[in-house]
């Protein structure tokens, strides 16, 4: 059975030949023009995926469903903008049973797959929320944002907070943004392993975001000496 990742089409190609060594096939997802620059073609911002349904965002719809033959590859509803909040739509960050955004613009596809899964849903005011949260495994989490990890401690997530300023890169037509990248953006969940967009050092101060990873029997996948970059993380199909 074919494996597939969608990814950010700028990626570095050291990277992506991870993916194809790994037996994937890449999906790599274009400029949408209606948002920013940097996070135009982040996979957090053009889709989602809520347990096995894959929500996409119109202009990557057809392209990805072209190229995978899959039921649970739907349309999403929500047209996206370039001003906050409406290009955090589909932005939507799901953890075993749980998913958590700020509920009041969330795609209306996506909130009916909610239902559907009937998940419990953790309402936060920071509406990018899959971009502000690292998903290690169902329970444990990593963030850099003091309010989400009050919010899901209290829910009974284990929570690495990273209390000091991350050195995450953006990308533009120029190279790297002034702009700070997102803790979710840099590292993703890949099968049973983590992957980092660059060399975890980098923005791992005092060790703690591998020990967290290692502690729980996943292997850390990384690209040593080069900068961590934001990409939108990826998602597999």
């Amino acid at each position: 059975m074919e494996k597939y990742v969608i990814i950010d089409s700028r990626m570095r190609d050291i990277e992506k030949g991870k993916f194809l060594e790994l037996g994937y096939e890449l999906i790599e997802l274009h400029s949408n023009s209606l948002v920013y620059e940097e996070i135009s073609s982040h996979v957090d911002i053009l889709c989602a995926k809520i347990k096995d349904k894959i929500i996409l965002d119109k202009s990557i719809y057809y392209d990805v469903k072209s190229r995978i033959d899959n039921n649970n590859i739907v349309l999403g509803q929500a047209i996206l903008y370039c001003k906050y909040p409406l290009d955090i739509p589909y932005n939507v960050c799901s953890v075993g049973n749980f998913v958590i955004h700020n509920f009041k613009y969330t795609d209306k596809v996506i909130s009916s797959v909610i239902e559907e899964y009937n998940l419990e849903k953790i309402d936060i005011s920071q509406g990018y929320s899959n971009c502000s949260i690292a998903v290690i495994d169902d329970k444990s989490v990593i963030v850099s944002d003091r309010k989400i990890a009050d919010t899901l401690l209290a829910k009974g997530f284990d929570v690495l907070y990273l209390d000091y300023k991350l050195d995450i890169k953006l990308l533009n037509a120029k190279g790297y943004s002034d702009m700070n990248g997102f803790i979710g953006g840099a590292i993703a969940r890949l099968g049973k392993d983590i992957i980092v967009f660059g060399d975890l050092n980098k923005i791992d101060r005092y060790g703690k975001i591998r020990e967290f990873i290692l502690s729980r029997g996943i292997n850390i996948i990384e690209f040593k000496n080069l900068d961590v970059i934001d990409y939108g993380g990826i998602l597999e199909v």
